[in-house]
C-alpha cells in the first residue's frame, strides 16, 4: 500500500478491546502504512493521568507482545475530555492535531442500560466534538466513526440490512433536542424501534455525523458483537467479558445454566482482528465521500445460539474451572424460563449465600449478573440479523471453531488460566462430578480401561497435589504429524506411572489426536500372576530385552498393530531411570518399526515428578542394592498405603516434544538421539526439585528463589509445586533431582551475573 506521504493517526478508546487490537494493527503494519505517529485521546481516570492509563491499561497488553522493544515510542499520548468543545486539550498540544491525516473513534459507552440523556453524553456529544475539532485540519485525509451494525432495528429474520442509514421517524438534530429536553427512555425508544439507548445514540450519531460533516470525508464502520481475535495477533487474545464473552464465560464456570433465547436464531459474533481490519481498510482505501461498512459474520458464518451452548459447554468441560459447565434451559421468556431460572439460578444462590456474608455478597452480585444477562440481551439472542456486507469473513472462518477459539482466549487472558498447566489430575484438580459417570461418557476405551481409569483417578487423587499437561504442547505436536504416519507415543522412563499417564491422558482428552496405545512392556510384567492378563486387556503386549537379537514374535505383533491403525507406546530409554539421568535409547524397538515400511511419527512425552513411587527402592539401588524382582504383592501393598493417604507424591507434569519421524530409510541412531534430545528439552523443572537438592546439598550463597531466578533468568520455566522437601528424602534421591536443571544453565548461553555460582556446579554421578 504505497502513499506519497507518511501518515499520523488520531485514535480513540485505546484502552478499550477494539482499540488496543486497532493500535496492535496500526503498529504491526507501519511500513506498510507509512506510518510517522498515532495520537491516542485519553481521559484521566481515578486520578490516573493519559500517560499512566496507557502504560498501565494498554501497553502492557499480551496483545503487543509480539511487537519491536519501543513500538511505543510513536504513540504520543494526550490528556482529554471529549465531553468538552475543546477536548479538554490543551492550548499548548492542540498543533498536534494538524498533524492527523486519519482518525478513528471507537471509543463509546457500550452499557445498553443507561438512561438515554447519558447514553446521548457518552456516544453522540464526544462525536460530533471531535469532528468539530479536526473539521478544517488541512492534513485530514478521513475520519472513521466505530459504531454498531444494531443501529438498523430488527423487523423480521428474512429483512436484508444493508449498508445505508437508517431511516428516522424526526430529524436526528430534533431527536437529539427531545432527549436534551428531557423526553423518556420508553418514549424515545417507542419512538424509533430501538431495543435500547446504546443503539438509539449510535444510530443518531451517525445521521448527525454525515450532516454536520462539512468536507470531511467520512466512513461508518459497524460491528456486530465483538469477540476475541480470529488470528492476529493470535488467534484468540481478548480482554473483555462484555456481550458474547459474559455468556461464554459464566456459562463455562457452571453459573449461567437458564437462558434466554431461540436455540435456532444466529448470533452474529464477529472476530475482533476483522473488525479492525476493515476499520484501516475504511481509512486509506475507501473512496466515496461517504461511506457505510458492515463488520459482520454474516448469515452464512454466523453460528447458531444452540451451536454456541453446545461449543461452549463442551470446550469448558474439557477445560473445568469451578462447576460443571451444563445449560438447562435455553428457550423463549415465560413460565418455562421462570421456572428455569428459580431452580438453576435463585435456589443454589439463595442456599449457597446462608454460608457467610461473603458468599452472600456473592450470591447478590451473581444473581444480578444473571439477571442483566437475561434482561438486555434475549434481543440478540432470540432474533437473526440478515446483515450484508461488502467486506465478507474469509471463507476459512469457521463457526464452531471460532467458539472453541473464543473460549480458549477466555481461559487464557480472563480467567488467567494457564493451559500450559492445564489440570488432568490430583487433589487440587476440580473433578468430574462423579468418577465413574465420566469415565462411562468417554467416547473410547473397553471395560478394563474405563475400569482402570476410574481406579487411577482415585489413586492420583489420594497421592498428588496435581497432575498438569502441557496442553499447547501436544497440540503443536499433533499439528506436526505427517498424514498417514503411525503415531508412536514415546514417554521419558522414571516410573511404573509412566505406563499409566499417557493412556490416562489419551483418555481424558480424546480432543488431542492421541489413541489410546498398545504398549510395549517388557516380559517380566505377563509373568506376574493376574497382573499380566490385566494389563494385557489394557493394551500391554511383551517384549524381551538383553537377548541382542530380533524377537520375531515381537516384530509380527508390531507389525500387525502398526498395519491396521493402532499407536504404540514404548519406553526409548528401555529401563527406568532411577538417577533421573538420561540413559543411552535403545534402538531394537526402533529397529522394528522400520522394518514395517511405514512411516511412524514418534511423539515425546517427558513426565516429571516431584517424588516416584518407587522412590524407597531406587534409593536402594542407588546405594548398590540389587534391583527387586516384580511382585503382585508390593504392587497391591502400595495401592493400600496410597488409598490411605500415607503417599504424597507432590505434582507430575506431562509435556509434549516436537515429533521425529522415522521413515524406511531414516538413520535410526539419529532418530533415537533427536527423540531423546526432545524428551530432555521438555522435561519439566519444578520449585520442588530445586528446594530438595539444596535442602540436603546446599551450597554457599545459594538458596532455592536465587536459583530459580538464574534458571528462568537463562530461558528456563519453573514449575511451581506445593510440595515441600523434607528428611524423608533420602540424600542419593535428592542428588538426582540436580538432573532436572543442572545441564540446563550452560546449554542456554551465557549466563546473566546471577548465575555465576551455579554454572558449574559438582554432581556426583549416581548409580
Amino acid at each position: 500500500m504505497m502513499r506519497r506521504r507518511p501518515t499520523t493517526w488520531l485514535v480513540t478508546g485505546v484502552t478499550g478491546f477494539l482499540g488496543k487490537v486497532l493500535l496492535e494493527e496500526l503498529m504491526r503494519r507501519r511500513e506498510e502504512f507509512e506510518l510517522a505517529e498515532v495520537i491516542v485521546l485519553v481521559r484521566r481516570k481515578k486520578g490516573a493521568c493519559a500517560a499512566e492509563r496507557f502504560q498501565k491499561e494498554v501497553a502492557r497488553a499480551a496483545c503487543f507482545a509480539a511487537l519491536p522493544a519501543r513500538w511505543s515510542d510513536v504513540v504520543t499520548v494526550l490528556d482529554v475530555d471529549l465531553s468538552r468543545p475543546d477536548l479538554g486539550i490543551r492550548a499548548d498540544a492542540q498543533h498536534a492535531l494538524d498533524r492527523v491525516t486519519h482518525v478513528v473513534h471507537a471509543a463509546a459507552s457500550v452499557s445498553f442500560d443507561l438512561p438515554v440523556a447519558e447514553a446521548a453524553s457518552a456516544n453522540i456529544t464526544p462525536s460530533l466534538n471531535l469532528l468539530s475539532m479536526m473539521g478544517g485540519r488541512p492534513a485530514l485525509e478521513r475520519f472513521v466513526y466505530v459504531s454498531t451494525a444494531y443501529v438498523t432495528p430488527h423487523t423480521g429474520d428474512a429483512a436484508a440490512i444493508h449498508e445505508s442509514l437508517v431511516e428516522l421517524p424526526a430529524p436526528a438534530s430534533e431527536l437529539l433536542a427531545a432527549i436534551e429536553a428531557g423526553a423518556s427512555d420508553a418514549a424515545m425508544l417507542a419512538r424509533t424501534g430501538h431495543p435500547n439507548t446504546y443503539t438509539l445514540t449510535k444510530c443518531l450519531a451517525e445521521r448527525l455525523l454525515v450532516e454536520r460533516r462539512g468536507t470531511v470525508r467520512l466512513s461508518i464502520v459497524r460491528p456486530s458483537i465483538i469477540s476475541a481475535t480470529r488470528a492476529l495477533p493470535f488467534p484468540g487474545w481478548i480482554d473483555s467479558t462484555a456481550g458474547f464473552g459474559a455468556f461464554a464465560t459464566l456459562i463455562g464456570l457452571g453459573h449461567l445454566r437458564a437462558i434466554v433465547g431461540d436455540p435456532e436464531a444466529q448470533l452474529d459474533v464477529v472476530p475482533v482482528d476483522e473488525v479492525s481490519q476493515r476499520i484501516t481498510h475504511a481509512a486509506l482505501l475507501d473512496a466515496e465521500p461517504v461511506t457505510i461498512r458492515h463488520a459482520v459474520a454474516g448469515l452464512e458464518r454466523a453460528p447458531r445460539v444452540r451451536e454456541c451452548q453446545e461449543e461452549v459447554e463442551r470446550w469448558f468441560r474439557l477445560h473445568r474451572t469451578e462447576r460443571r459447565p451444563g445449560v438447562g434451559f435455553l428457550g423463549r421468556a415465560g413460565v418455562g424460563f421462570r421456572l428455569a431460572d428459580l431452580w438453576h439460578h435463585r435456589v443454589p444462590m439463595a442456599i449457597g449465600a446462608l454460608r457467610s456474608d461473603v458468599h452472600r455478597r456473592r450470591a447478590k452480585k451473581l444473581a444480578a449478573r444473571l439477571a442483566h444477562l437475561n434482561a438486555v440481551f434475549p434481543y440478540f439472542t432470540t432474533r437473526s440479523f440478515d446483515f450484508r456486507a461488502s467486506l465478507p469473513l474469509p471463507a476459512a472462518h469457521h463457526p464452531r471453531s471460532y467458539i472453541a477459539t473464543i473460549c480458549r482466549g477466555l481461559y487464557r487472558h480472563v480467567l488467567r488460566r494457564d493451559d500450559r498447566e492445564w489440570s488432568l489430575a490430583g487433589r487440587t484438580h476440580t473433578g468430574y462430578d462423579g468418577d465413574a459417570r465420566w469415565a462411562m461418557e468417554q467416547p473410547r476405551g473397553n471395560a478394563w480401561i474405563r475400569g482402570a481409569v476410574v481406579l487411577v483417578t482415585k489413586i492420583l487423587r489420594r497421592t498428588t497435589d496435581s497432575v498438569t499437561v502441557d496442553l499447547p504442547s501436544f497440540e503443536r505436536a499433533r499439528e506436526a504429524l505427517p498424514p498417514g504416519a503411525a503415531i508412536v507415543l514415546v514417554p521419558s522412563h522414571r516410573s511404573y506411572l509412566d505406563f499409566v499417564l499417557c493412556s490416562y491422558l489419551a483418555f481424558a482428552r480424546p480432543d488431542l489426536g492421541l489413541p489410546i496405545p498398545h504398549i510395549a512392556a517388557t516380559i517380566e510384567f505377563g509373568r506376574i500372576p493376574l497382573l499380566g492378563r490385566i494389563l494385557s486387556a489394557l493394551h500391554a503386549f511383551y517384549l524381551r530385552r538383553g537377548t541382542g537379537r530380533a524377537d520375531p514374535e515381537l516384530t509380527d505383533r508390531v507389525h500387525t498393530l502398526v498395519a491396521s491403525g493402532r499407536a504404540l507406546e514404548f519406553f526409548i530409554e528401555g529401563a527406568r531411570s532411577r538417577s533421573r539421568e538420561w540413559l543411552p535409547p535403545k534402538r531394537g524397538l526402533l529397529r522394528c518399526l522400520q522394518g514395517t515400511g511405514l512411516p511412524s511419527a514418534l511423539i515425546p512425552i517427558s513426565i516429571s515428578y516431584d517424588r516416584v513411587p518407587e522412590e524407597a527402592s531406587f534409593a536402594s539401588e542407588l546405594a548398590g542394592a540389587a534391583k527387586p524382582p516384580m511382585r503382585l504383592g508390593a504392587l497391591l501393598r502400595w495401592c493400600w498405603s496410597a488409598w490411605r493417604g500415607d503417599i504424597s507424591l507432590g505434582r507430575i507434569h506431562i509435556a509434549a516434544g516436537r515429533p521425529v519421524l522415522l521413515g524406511p530409510t531414516s538413520d535410526v541412531p539419529t532418530v533415537a538421539a533427536s527423540v531423546v534430545s526432545e524428551l530432555r528439552e521438555a522435561m519439566a523443572v519444578t520449585t520442588f526439585h530445586l528446594s530438595a537438592y539444596l535442602r540436603h546439598h546446599p551450597i554457599e550463597g545459594v538458596d532455592a528463589a536465587s536459583l530459580r531466578i538464574a534458571l528462568e533468568g537463562a530461558g528456563v520455566r519453573v514449575l511451581e509445586s506445593a510440595l515441600e522437601p523434607d528428611d524423608t528424602i533420602d540424600p542419593s534421591v535428592a542428588r538426582t533431582f540436580g538432573e532436572h536443571f543442572l545441564d540446563r544453565i550452560g546449554a542456554l548461553g551465557p549466563p546473566p551475573p546471577a548465575m555465576h555460582i551455579v554454572t558449574h556446579l559438582p554432581m556426583e554421578r549416581a548409580g
